[in-house]
């Protein structure tokens, strides 16, 4: 057996949870089209041909406006010294940019030793003459990698070119999770991540980032359904509206989409600029480890 824990980075919005998710083949991070979907690191693992590879998914590396955003970017960055591999992707269909050599400045920082994988996610929207274009930019821009893979999260396509290039560098001889086990997460976080993922999806562009989620109550019942009491808060009345929806429309379609196997009582609180507040902060957990 050898076995390898990969910090999957990149700026926000490459598409670092959607590759994850395919690689593990269960729905570990939560996905939407906005940036900044990703708060925390999160851990997928797949077990393939003897082989425990323990991907995380950390949040877009970036320059933060407020206290959540420093907390996301630094437990990204931290990372990188823990870890065995280093996979930094980047967006094919896009210039590489200030804020991709940001990530790679983070990595030669914190990780300028550890083997370093470029993915080169969403190859699926360039041709293969834009291929060999972006080689040089990479070179150019970047600097050189131990692997450059040109892949799809999406369509699943360079995964098998992507393992076989991370396997080298795990390690001989051990084995950190159980065959049947894809994460280290909680039910109630997976929950919790689940409704923020609901509202991303069905909400304006103001909203999203604005949004956090807590589980106060739980009631467990025999032979019933779990019931799960959760608030979900904003930082302005506007979005308040926006979240609950016409006669609590927004709300309602929150709950049909994860009531099958649960019971849900929302409720929406404003928290005036949360994000910038430490004690709220680390309330909802967003505090680094020490």
């Amino acid at each position: 057996m050898k076995a390898g824990f990969i910090a999957v980075v990149g700026r926000p919005n490459v598409g670092k949870s959607t590759l994850i998710n395919k690689l593990v083949s269960e729905k570990v991070a939560i996905v939407s089209d906005k940036a900044g979907t990703t708060r925390d690191n999160i851990k997928g693992i797949l077990n393939f041909k003897d082989n425990q590879y323990i991907f995380i998914d950390t949040p877009g590396i970036h320059k933060p406006q407020h206290l959540l955003g420093e907390y996301m970017t630094n437990i990204a960055v931290k990372i990188l010294k823990d870890v065995d591999i280093i996979l930094f992707l980047i967006d094919a269909s896009k210039p590489i940019g200030t804020g991709d050599m940001f990530v790679m400045d983070r990595i030669n920082e914190n990780a300028k030793k550890k083997p370093k994988i470029l993915l080169v996610n969403k190859v699926d929207l360039i041709s293969d003459e834009q291929k060999k274009e972006k080689l040089k930019e990479i070179e150019e821009k970047l600097g050189k990698f131990d692997k450059i893979i040109f892949a799809s999260g999406m369509y699943s396509f360079g995964i098998s070119q992507l393992l076989e290039a991370l396997e080298p560098y795990l390690e001989e001889g051990v084995k950190y999770y159980p065959d049947d086990m894809y994460t280290d997460m909680s039910t109630y976080r997976i929950i919790t991540e689940i409704v923020r993922e609901k509202i991303l999806l069905k909400t304006r562009d103001e909203i999203p980032h604005s949004v956090a989620v807590e589980i106060i109550n739980v009631e467990r019942k025999e032979g019933k359904k779990d019931k799960f009491d959760i608030n979900i808060y904003v930082e302005r009345d506007s979005q308040k509206g926006i979240i609950i929806g016409k006669n609590g429309k927004m709300l309602k379609e929150i709950e049909e989409l994860l009531g099958e196997k649960i019971y849900l009582g929302l409720w929406v609180k404003v928290k005036d600029d949360w994000r910038k507040k430490k004690p709220f902060l680390k309330e909802l957990g967003y505090v680094e480890e020490k």
